[in-house]
């Protein structure tokens, strides 16, 4: 539901919006892009994760996440405090 509502995101953010382990969340992914639920591609170093547009059934799959993500207010409030970029090393802010 997360990988929808966020329209692409990486292991690791995943793994720090749900409060799961980064081997955990890397190894759900690996098997749903197995079975081609989900595609991924390498920015740089980083693998980024999205919904594959070719899965068979891309369009019911994303409503119905889309829907059941439209009620899941915990969710939705940790993703409107989640940062969607990596703060620049030894940049001052707030501690």
């Amino acid at each position: 539901m997360a990988i929808r509502l966020l329209e692409g995101t990486y292991p690791s953010e995943l793994a720090a919006l749900l409060g799961v382990r980064l081997y955990t969340v890397q190894s759900i992914l690996t098997s749903l892009e197995r079975e081609a639920v989900i595609a991924s591609r390498l920015m740089g170093r980083t693998r980024m994760v999205s919904l594959n547009p070719r899965y068979f059934a891309h369009a019911e799959l994303s409503a119905l996440l889309w829907k059941l993500g439209e009620n899941d207010t915990t969710l939705q409030s940790k993703l409107a405090a989640r940062r969607r970029r990596p703060r620049r090393a030894g940049k001052p802010g707030l501690l």
